[in-house]
């Protein structure tokens, strides 16, 4: 039965199929402490509505960014435990001492690249017959990951750079982004911003992190320039250009090669990004490291 229904492209009737699943809402337990969510309280509301099997909790917490009488609200049991539940979600490493045996786990477990300083947590899961679905591995059928969070961190580093520079030069005072409620009240402090008129701007990179930034900087209406244009003019306005890594590494020949031979050949490749940080005031990093 599950085969003809992922043949008509209804899988998501099998939830009807299933016996009733308890799924619970983890309190972040790593220090310092995360107060995002894997589901917002409207989030949980639309599941239950939708899957009549599925029962929803959330463990109390006084840290995360919705509190508990936000999901009590829309009609969310919060409980003093989730060790009943089937599976339970969480956004970041779940410390070994909460871990609970034989349960099904979602969260950025930070083992996928093999890093040393969580080997113990990886050892822990098998000791605990955990079954761990990582967030990092969920992919689409093009083998797109399907959940991430470099566009948001774009967007929180851009404005934190304008919260820093407003601070540095006094001229005006944002709130610290993670006292933003949602991205639309975020968007109504830029409003504060002032930039002197030939304040110029560089960015390094093209996926998603490069993306959040522009956003921001799309927000506040600052033009962009082509590189070139960025080191020999002068503006009256703000302005931001964007680099692909051609512009600021060089072959250290002086012949022009394409992109696809710098990522085969690094160590030919020299920086000359310089020339462009001699003429910015604020650089926003968004390339892969």
């Amino acid at each position: 039965m599950l085969r003809n229904y992922k043949k008509k492209g209804n899988f998501g009737k099998i939830f009807y199929l299933m016996k009733k699943i308890k799924i619970g809402i983890i309190k972040e337990g790593k220090n310092p402490v995360d107060r995002r969510v894997p589901l917002t309280p409207q989030q949980c509301q639309l599941l239950l509505n939708k899957y009549p099997n599925l029962e929803l909790v959330v463990e109390t917490s006084s840290d995360r960014c919705f509190s508990d009488e936000e999901y009590q609200h829309v009609g969310i049991s919060v409980v003093n435990t989730v060790k009943d539940c089937d599976i339970l979600m969480g956004v970041k490493e779940v410390p070994i001492n909460q871990l609970i045996e034989n349960k099904t786990y979602f969260f950025f477990s930070h083992t996928i690249k093999q890093q040393p300083y969580n080997q113990k947590l990886l050892k822990a899961l098998l000791d605990k017959s955990i079954r761990m679905i990582d967030y990092e591995c969920l992919t689409d059928i093009n083998n797109n990951r399907i959940i991430g969070f470099g566009y948001y961190a774009g967007v929180v580093g851009s404005y934190n750079g304008f919260l820093a520079f407003g601070k540095r030069n006094k001229t005006f005072d944002l709130k610290p982004a993670y006292q933003c409620k949602n991205q639309q009240e975020l968007n109504s402090e830029l409003k504060k911003v002032r930039l002197p008129k030939n304040t110029k701007i560089v960015i390094t990179g093209g996926g998603r992190v490069a993306g959040g930034a522009i956003e921001i900087l799309n927000q506040l209406n600052i033009k962009q320039v082509s590189p070139t244009e960025f080191l020999e003019k002068q503006y009256n306005e703000p302005v931001y250009t964007q680099l692909d890594v051609l512009d600021y590494c060089k072959h250290k020949s002086g012949e022009q090669k394409d992109k696809s031979h710098f990522f085969k050949n690094p160590q030919e490749y020299v920086s000359s990004f310089l020339k462009f940080a001699k003429q910015a005031d604020m650089y926003f990093s968004c390339h892969f490291w």
